[in-house]
């Protein structure tokens, strides 16, 4: 199955869940496959991006604030990239200041969500995003 280009959101969309702290990858990657996602986690950009390019996630959540390099350069990478530009990406931060959320909007984000950020409720984004995302492919391949 291609993933870089559904015809409709998968049944268990596959999610990258890209953060430094280990509990909160823990927590994510243990709590979305309950709610329907099938997850799998990175701690830095570098592995983020590899794992991005190599399994085409459906979605990608990521913190701003990683190891060796930030989340901003984790997401101009994706955005730049043909292969992974079409990757929707939510960002999950603790600084939630106007500023940051406004970059977040102009560097391409599909959402933006402030720590903490309850699994269930990081569900329903990922569901509306990618509900979202298809419909806009959608509309792309009639015009």
């Amino acid at each position: 199955m291609d993933r870089r280009h559904p015809r409709q959101p998968p049944t268990r969309p596959l999610v990258l869940i890209v953060d430094g702290h280990q509990d909160t990858r823990e927590l994510y990657t243990v709590a979305l496959p309950v709610l329907g996602f099938d997850v799998m986690a990175a701690d830095d950009s570098a592995e983020a991006y590899s794992r991005a390019w190599e399994s085409h996630p459906d979605i990608i959540v990521t913190e701003l604030a990683l190891r060796h390099r930030d989340g901003w350069g984790l997401l101009r990478d994706l955005k730049g990239d043909p292969r992974t530009r079409d990757i929707p990406v939510i960002v999950l931060t603790c600084d939630g200041q106007q500023p940051v959320r406004n970059r977040a909007a102009r560097e391409g984000c599909a959402a933006f969500f402030g720590k903490p950020c309850l699994p269930e409720n990081l569900a329903i984004e990922l569901r509306h995003v990618l509900n979202r995302h298809t419909s806009d492919e959608h509309a792309a391949a009639r015009a």
